[in-house]
């Protein structure tokens, strides 16, 4: 069974906002595209964060600590078979939090990642973000890449 459009009409819109919001910095806006229960992971995460409040803390810590971070997405696909699923590839770039609190240890990044976000009653009752974290640390932190092991 295919999704109908109008459903495809509003994940689209429900991402549109989420990447507007998050370029804008506007954690409300963030955080009213998700469900009550929503779960939000990313790879560099010690662990999901689950609910409104966590997701809530989480983006006004990580906006926070850097202030430059941005999205540019490359493409999105969204699920016909069920409707649910919607996998956004992206750029982010910006500048590392500062270090030891010296701002002039902060570092410019840039990664490619995904995001897969799951839906449920036209908000985001999932997120998952996957990059390369250990490449993100290493521009972060230039001295890693001559302590951790060479990576193929």
């Amino acid at each position: 069974m295919s999704v109908g459009e109008g459903t495809l009409v509003l994940q689209r819109e429900v991402v549109r906002r989420w990447i507007e919001a998050f370029n804008g910095h506007d954690v409300a806006a963030i955080v009213a595209l998700y469900a009550e229960d929503a779960e939000l992971y990313d790879a560099g995460m010690r662990y999901p964060r689950h609910g409104k409040d966590e997701i809530e803390r989480w983006f006004t810590t990580r906006f926070r600590t850097m202030p430059s971070i941005a999205y540019r997405p490359k493409s999105q696909i969204f699920g016909e078979e069920d409707g649910r699923q919607a996998a956004v590839t992206w750029t982010t770039a910006g500048k590392s939090p500062r270090l030891l609190g010296q701002g002039w240890l902060s570092r410019p990044f840039q990664v490619d990642g995904v995001i897969i976000f799951t839906f449920r009653d036209g908000l985001i009752e999932r997120q998952q973000g996957y990059y390369d974290h250990l490449a993100t640390l290493e521009q972060m932190l230039p001295p890693l890449k001559w302590i951790l092991p060479r990576r193929l």
